[in-house]
């Protein structure tokens, strides 16, 4: 009985040493995903942690059913310090792995150790899809009136992705990783003219897919026709295309102000060219009056 005690309080000694000795390898700090075909960031996975004593190490990537599809490092010496290795999901003959969650594995020799490290690396390769949804306005007005200043693009990708808006090909605003969203582009000092826009979404291995582009029209003021041809003291029309309350118009030396977006008048008395002048908001626009003389 008391050599039963004995090595019982023995063993129990030897495991309270094995808890305090210190684990050989620290601070794991691996990549969650990795996509070897995005031609991105994330084409490799990071691999790094602390080694507290010199050692040979070997490190292999090990698939679900655990076996070892690469091998990164065979029996190299390392000094104390941190370390860091990249794993491009591809297997020893440089082909891409299934996608899949694959297991880094450290193996020590000085201290016979077999590390399995928790965190798991995903393998993905394939892209998500994205779509519009609903654009709030395909006319924009960005003069800081809050009048037809933004649009919301409302999207929806088949996963958590980052969504980035291009405007004629540059970046203009980038999400976090969610599924659907919205995003509200406000614009400043834009030119008068079409805008293209394009939705790009980026799941969190870096693959991507764009939407199809829309393209959204930024007016200030439009006088449309830019010209015609009238008789004197004849009914002309024109379309104003303003989100501007109100407006002044000039034709000659008559002046007036409207709020309507079709503007009729009455030509001129005598024949010639004239222009008449839409104005509102410091911008300007005109069209061609030409007043032919009666036959």
């Amino acid at each position: 009985m008391l050599a039963v005690l004995a090595a019982t309080a023995v063993a129990f000694v030897v495991t309270e040493d094995l808890k305090l000795e210190p684990d050989p390898i620290g601070r794991p700090r691996i990549d969650p995903t990795v996509s070897p075909v995005c031609h991105c960031d994330h084409q490799a996975a990071r691999i790094g942690f602390r080694l507290r004593g010199e050692d040979v190490l070997t490190l292999t990537i090990l698939d679900t059913s655990g076996n070892v599809v690469r091998t990164l490092l065979r029996e190299a010496r390392f000094q104390p310090g941190n370390h860091e290795f990249g794993w491009d999901g591809r297997d020893q003959a440089g082909r891409v792995v299934p996608d899949g969650r694959y297991q880094p594995r450290v193996e020590l020799q000085r201290v016979n150790r077999t590390i399995d490290f928790a965190r798991r690396i995903t393998v993905d390769t394939k892209s998500p899809s994205i779509r519009v949804l609903h654009v709030s306005r395909r006319m924009l007005s960005p003069d800081g009136d809050g009048r037809g200043d933004a649009i919301t693009i409302r999207y929806r990708a088949s996963e958590p992705s980052n969504v980035v808006l291009l405007v004629n090909g540059k970046r203009q605003i980038r999400t976090r990783l969610r599924s659907e969203g919205a995003i509200r582009w406000a614009p400043r000092r834009l030119r008068p003219g079409l805008e293209r826009l394009q939705l790009v979404a980026a799941d969190a291995a870096g693959n991507r897919r764009a939407a199809q582009p829309f393209y959204v029209r930024v007016r200030y003021l439009e006088v449309t026709p830019t010209r015609l041809r009238t008789r004197p003291r004849k009914l002309i029309t024109v379309r104003i295309g303003t989100d501007f309350p109100r407006y002044t118009w000039r034709i000659g030396r008559r002046t007036g102000t409207a709020r309507r977006h079709t503007l009729r008048l009455r030509a001129p008395t005598e024949p010639g060219r004239y222009r008449l002048r839409i104005s509102a908001g410091g911008r300007h626009d005109t069209t061609v009056v030409q007043v032919r003389r009666p036959r």
